[in-house]
């Protein structure tokens, strides 16, 4: 029986984790035809009383991102100069925010789980936090992780020159900090909030993680690129479930989009 029961309940969790991720591809590539096929899905999904909240979740989030993608698409597209349209599209991202506050206010749940001071002292495991063969403490990994970022992009930086920097230090600023919050708040703080109560913290950090990947798409990047991104999400998700705070997420974050500016992968 509760052998039974487990097996239900992994599929259960990659089906939805494959839901999740297919409605954030079909909305970046507007094939209409699977969104009807994806809402058949959802509706079969939406039986199930056991994922009713995922689905509602699921669909305000789909809703948020459609607009984030259209806005981009159709009304900043053209913006001039290129520093201007990347930050009113990292601005865009509040309306990914609006949908799901009110899923929050209609069920009268919290915000985000994880909106506190981090617990700096807990211990995490090395390689990948949630799992591995040494332990250390949140402190100590972010910090020994953050150098080694700093020494993979050194090359690139010192390679663009000191004038680089002066010229771009401004946009680096503004664009790590915009971009940083904004998407930690959508997916290491509300969705990875609503998920951690619906599947438990591995699988919404494995959820969150996809889905912060794929819409990188949208940024114009390949889907190859997109699964490296995704695996930073799980870091940036394991990190803000092991120190109950997203505070070291948004640090973490912030760094690596000023070493990319830096390097000249955002803005050249």
């Amino acid at each position: 029986m509760k052998e039974t029961l487990f097996y239900s309940t992994v599929l259960r969790n990659i089906a939805s984790l494959f839901l999740f991720g297919t409605l954030i591809i079909i909305l970046q590539t507007n094939q209409y035809l699977l969104m009807s096929i994806w809402g058949i899905c959802a509706w079969l999904f939406f039986i199930n009383k056991s994922m009713r909240f995922f689905i509602v979740t699921t669909m305000a989030f789909g809703i948020g991102f459609f607009l984030y993608v259209y806005v981009n698409s159709h009304w900043i597209t053209d913006l001039n100069p290129e520093g201007m349209h990347i930050i009113l599209n990292r601005l865009s991202l509040i309306f990914l925010i609006l949908p799901l506050t009110a899923i929050s206010l209609i069920y009268k749940l919290p915000f985000m789980r994880y909106w506190q001071l981090p617990q700096w002292g807990e211990s995490v495991r090395v390689p990948f936090i949630l799992s591995g063969f040494h332990q250390t403490k949140v402190s100590a990994f972010l910090s020994i992780a953050m150098i080694i970022n700093l020494i993979a992009f050194m090359p690139f930086i010192v390679n663009n020159g000191w004038a680089y920097i002066q010229e771009i230090w401004r946009f680096m600023i503004i664009f790590s900090i915009i971009n940083s919050v904004l998407e930690e708040i959508i997916w290491r703080g509300m969705l990875l909030s609503r998920f951690s109560e619906h599947f438990g913290n591995r699988w919404a950090v494995m959820i969150t993680s996809i889905g912060f990947g794929l819409q990188h798409y949208s940024l114009g990047y390949s889907w190859g690129s997109c699964l490296v991104f995704a695996l930073g999400g799980l870091f940036f998700g394991a990190i803000t479930v092991k120190s109950k705070s997203i505070v070291p997420a948004v640090i973490w974050h912030m760094l690596i989009n000023s070493l990319m500016v830096l390097s000249g992968m955002i803005l050249k």
